[in-house]
């Protein structure tokens, strides 16, 4: 079993996450119980860290995801969301017409 903190597995897979380009907030960090928050396919999910009964340690977040907490570089790429860039339209030109004459 892991002796390294859960907060510090934590802020290892928050720090890789964000490195490229997800976003990703670490909540309760001085606690025993850390949780870091996600962002990940449009929802912000809980990402923990849990003992294994066999030993080890397991990032979980969702329904049923989950990683060696060991593979943190593979974590973060399967966390981190890159956004998208921000979609501009196309500006149409307006069709001009004729300028105003000034009267007199």
């Amino acid at each position: 079993m892991s002796t390294e903190p859960r907060c510090h597995l934590l802020t290892r897979l928050l720090t890789a996450v964000r490195a490229r380009g997800g976003r990703a907030l670490l909540a309760l960090g001085s606690t025993d119980h850390p949780v870091l928050y996600v962002r990940h396919r449009g929802r912000t999910v809980p990402v923990v860290v849990v003992d294994a009964p066999s030993g080890g340690r397991w990032f979980i977040w969702g329904r049923s995801s989950f990683i060696d907490a060991g593979q943190i570089a593979t974590a973060a790429e399967h966390l981190a969301e890159v956004p998208d860039a921000p979609v501009r339209p196309a500006l149409a030109a307006a069709p001009r017409g004729p300028a105003l004459k000034a009267v007199a």
